[in-house]
């Protein structure tokens, strides 16, 4: 079993998440402001949508905010369409009504930034939630309220997703934490009806970035008509619980309420390095709110993979039992290969049987550098990023099938590091 995790962690952490570099070749767009939000378009099939397309460099920050009133299709030249802005500090995060988060400042610094299109499919840069330490973040549950994390503090802090202000923290003091550790923060909040979840990051905070906990994956319960803590559960055998490095969130919630939780795996502690602890998909109960039996590896159902290091990046559920994710196909030589070369396929997860299978016509990508997925105008989108050719571009699959086609690719701009759609 090779031990190339901790190092792995130290690529993916420094390069794909808090990289902030700037590049003066790139021109800033100015500042403006932006309107407020209206409602959310989610549940409306009479909905027009635009979309959001964030692309950015593979070693810094920097990159675009493209604006399109309709799906994008084909070659895209990114710079050079003229709804596109450049900025020094592109991250991504997740969509809500009219807008879309940047968890980080557009020009640099830690916060929470949100974007919005103006009448032409411009970008318009907002209304900002300021952070002491950063974030990884940002949730939100209805038009007034939403929840972030800011690295300073184990309490996580509430805004007005309308306002775009915070208005509050939820004391997690009681919480289960590791003061032993270095590191204790929340780096990913799920919603599931009135329940907060908040996986714990609790280890090394600086290289080699390796999670440590004796009880496995820790996650803790809120209230959130109350915003206060309530407990915390535990999976044993388990590390990296919501796949922090990926900084990307997508459905993971099923029809029954059941939150399906993917965790990234890892190799013990630095004293036991060769005792693996293979990429899981476990799953908390709505009904008890705790982690129930089930436990599914989609890499070892795939027999075309041999790889002995077991990761899984991303995870996306579409209803009826049916998920998307990136699975390990062949092993790297080096930890920086699992960034820096195409060693992950997409498969198509059938949870009720727990059976995986490749997604045909969609080829190998560097999963942990693009590992999010997208379900828009019921389709599945999958991005696929291959270093070595170049290609950057986004394959949509049927949920019904395991065929992918491309629909289009990115030939000058950066990598894409999100896709949204955003309420007309």
């Amino acid at each position: 079993m090779k031990n190339i995790l901790p190092n792995l962690i130290i690529v993916s952490f420094l390069t794909i998440v808090l990289s902030c570099a700037t590049d003066d070749a790139i021109p800033v767009a100015e500042n403006t402001t932006t309107p407020n939000p209206t409602e959310d378009p989610t549940e409306d099939p009479q909905q027009q949508y635009d979309y959001m397309l964030y692309t950015r460099s593979g070693s810094s920050s920097n990159g675009f905010i493209t604006g399109f009133d309709n799906f994008p299709e084909g070659d895209l030249d990114i710079p050079n369409l003229p709804t596109t802005l450049a900025y020094p500090s592109i991250s991504g995060g997740v969509s809500y009504n009219r807008y879309t988060v940047n968890q980080q400042k557009l020009f640099g610094g830690a916060g929470y930034q949100r974007v919005i299109l103006d009448e032409n499919k411009v970008p318009n840069e907002g209304e900002i939630i300021e952070t002491l330490g950063g974030g990884s973040s940002v949730v939100i549950l209805n038009d007034t309220k939403g929840y972030y994390t800011d690295f300073n503090t184990l309490n996580i802090q509430i805004f007005n997703p309308q306002t775009f202000q915070r208005i509050g923290e939820i004391d997690m003091s009681q919480a289960y934490s590791i003061p032993e550790n270095d590191a204790n923060y929340y780096n990913s909040l799920y919603v599931v009806g009135n329940t907060l979840y908040a996986c714990l990051y609790t280890g090394r905070s600086f290289p080699p970035f390796i999670y440590e906990s004796n009880v496995g994956s820790i996650v803790a319960i809120i209230d959130t008509a109350t915003d206060t803590y309530q407990s915390n559960i535990f999976r044993e055998e388990t590390k990296y619980p919501g796949q922090p490095f990926l900084r990307f969130k997508n459905s993971t919630v099923d029809e029954q309420g059941n939150l399906y939780l993917p965790t990234q795996g890892g190799f013990g502690l630095e004293e036991d390095p060769e005792i693996p602890v293979f990429a899981k998909l476990t799953r908390i109960s709505n009904e008890t709110s705790n982690f129930d039996d089930f436990e599914f590896i989609p890499q070892l159902s795939i027999p075309s993979s041999n790889a002995e290091t077991v990761i899984n990046a991303g995870f996306l559920y579409v209803g009826n039992g049916i998920a998307y994710t990136n699975v390990l196909m062949e092993d790297p030589e080096t930890s920086s290969d699992l960034v820096n070369k195409a060693l992950m396929r997409w498969v198509r997860v059938d949870l009720i049987s727990q059976t995986a299978q490749l997604i045909e016509g969609i080829p190998r990508n560097a999963g942990l550098t693009t590992g999010m997925a997208y379900n828009f105008n019921n389709k599945v989108q999958l991005p696929v990023y291959d270093p070595e050719s170049g290609e950057s571009a986004i394959y949509e699959t049927d949920p019904s099938s395991t065929l992918g086609t491309r629909v289009f690719n990115v030939t000058a701009g950066g990598i894409i590091y999100g896709f949204y759609q955003v309420e007309e």
